[in-house]
């Protein structure tokens, strides 16, 4: 039951990341605002995955819009093959609200979204990036990061400063 709910996921999530890559437009990377850390959880073992937040960068989405592309490293530990979107959830706020997917076109800003839905046996790691669109271009952001189907309340946080 179990892998027949992941794999049900997992289409979908597939199905929404390909509609989101048909977009078009010009998005251009800036080395502005790579973040600096202020604070992380202790604890990056959530349930039997691992995640890290490494870092972020500014980016342009489809549109033109600010947009901000979070690095998290995954490591699957259990035993199962499983995929970062099936595994965990992932929140970025700033001012305590949150920020939407963005569309960023993977060859304008050096962006790989395809690592999301990858799919990784136990033992595996791989490095994850998920754009979000800003609210605003100066306010820090905070990313939270939990177990998807889990009882245990367990989040693994950290705060990037914006700077323009």
């Amino acid at each position: 039951m179990k892998k027949l709910f992941s794999l049900v996921l997992a289409i979908i999530l597939i199905f929404t990341f390909g509609v989101f890559a048909l977009g078009s437009g010009e998005s251009e990377t800036t080395d502005q605002g790579k973040g600096s850390a202020d604070s992380v959880a202790s604890d990056s073992n959530l349930g039997e995955y691992t995640v890290e937040i490494k870092s972020c960068r500014l980016a342009k989405d489809y549109e033109g819009k600010a947009v901000v592309i979070v690095k998290y490293g995954f490591t699957n530990n259990s035993d199962e093959a499983t995929a970062f979107y099936t595994a965990f959830e992932d929140e970025v706020y700033q001012k305590g609200v949150g920020l939407n997917g963005a569309y960023v076109l993977a060859d304008s800003a050096n962006y790989n979204s395809d690592n999301q839905t990858k799919a990784i046996k136990k033992g595996a790691s791989i490095d994850v990036e998920v754009a979000y669109e800003l609210n605003d271009n100066t306010t820090d952001i905070e990313v939270e990061v939990k177990e998807l189907f889990s009882f245990d309340d367990s989040v693994v946080t950290k705060t990037f400063s914006i700077k323009k």
